[in-house]
């Protein structure tokens, strides 16, 4: 992996750790030792593109553990980049088609199909 791409999941990480703190729920801390735990367990490394499936909002969460919503989502067709698998949970980011702003959270797999690609075509 580049200097630079390594540089620009260092930023995403953390932009995704100041709105973890602003939308965390209570229990926090807990929160933020299950993301470590689960990011730290394979390595942060993009494994496949998959799409959104199923019906309506799939909620994104900051750790791997429904008590940890971002108050993000996900709508069916979204593309995302999956990144790293915990237990029924993966890693995944996703950049708006339209407005390029990207969003990283941990979603159940099964809210996923994979396409085999790394993202949007």
């Amino acid at each position: 992996m580049s200097r630079a791409i390594s540089s620009w999941c260092v930023a995403g990480l953390a932009a995704l750790a100041v709105q973890a703190v602003a939308a965390a729920p209570a229990d926090s801390r807990k929160c933020g030792e299950l993301h470590a735990v689960a990011n730290a367990s394979p390595g942060f490394v993009p494994r496949y593109g998959a799409v959104v499936v199923g019906t309506g909002r799939a909620r994104l969460y900051t750790a791997p553990d429904a008590a940890c919503d971002s108050g993000r989502f996900l709508i069916p067709k979204d593309r995302v980049t999956v990144y790293t698998p915990y237990k029924e949970w993966v890693q995944v980011l996703f950049i708006h088609p339209k407005t390029g702003e990207d969003t990283m959270g941990w979603i159940l797999d099964s809210r996923l199909k994979t396409t085999g690609t790394m993202g949007p075509r």
